[in-house]
């Protein structure tokens, strides 16, 4: 990808922030990784100064270290910090989610299901970056749409710290697996559609508890 006068519409460095993201969350740039300004100047065609703004951007979401003496780096997730990223999505999904209920209306319902449709079709497609895309775009609507922008931003960074890891481990599973996450979103939506409070709570609650142990037990942290 590069930068174009079309997609100048974001700032450049939003744009290089963007592309670095997607390289992360696909597992090309790995956990260990240094990011080397040099080298995305060249590759990208740009000057260092939004680079170094794209670092800053990417640090605040949690997805790099900047260190004085080592660079840039991507830094390996830790056993207390995925438990505390798991526990601060629950309280805030949750949270969210009993908001939105309330509020919700059809057209929102809708667009949701649209967005499940849009990670079956990756699915159909092996595009496993765009699937995880879809599936932390679901979570990201409800939460949007709950009345409290400033939770979004919350979940925002706890979102992407674990997708950075999520996308990289689950890649080579087996469709099946990626069957029964979308269907766990759509028990959500049919609970949604119930306007049933206890019964999205319970559902969303599982899932991500589910997902945590998951990941722990992939990044050998389960002992």
């Amino acid at each position: 990808m590069e930068i174009t006068e079309a997609t100048k519409i974001k700032t450049v460095a939003d744009q290089i922030a963007e592309i670095l993201r997607r390289d992360i969350f696909s597992g090309k740039l790995s956990p260990g990784s240094r990011l080397k300004e040099k080298e995305i100047s060249q590759l990208l065609n740009v000057s260092r100064t939004p680079i170094r703004e794209a670092f800053r951007i990417l640090e605040s979401d949690g997805l790099v270290e900047i260190h004085p003496n080592k660079g840039v780096l991507i830094p390996r997730i830790e056993r207390e910090d995925l438990d505390e990223v798991c526990e601060l999505r629950i309280l805030v999904e949750v949270y969210c989610i009993r908001k939105f209920i309330k509020i919700m209306d059809e057209h929102n319902l809708q667009e949701m299901e649209d967005l499940l449709r849009e990670m079956e079709d990756a699915l159909d497609q092996k595009n496993y970056l765009s699937y995880c895309e879809c599936c932390t775009s679901f979570h990201g609507y409800y939460i949007s749409n709950s009345g409290n922008k400033r939770l979004y931003s919350v979940f925002s960074r706890a979102r992407d710290i674990m997708v950075r890891n999520w996308c990289e481990m689950n890649l080579q599973e087996e469709s099946e697996f990626y069957r029964k996450v979308l269907n766990d979103r759509r028990k959500i939506l049919e609970a949604l559609r119930e306007r049933n409070p206890d019964k999205c709570e319970k559902l969303l609650r599982d899932l991500l508890e589910s997902n945590c142990q998951i990941m722990k037990r992939k990044l050998g942290m389960d002992m």
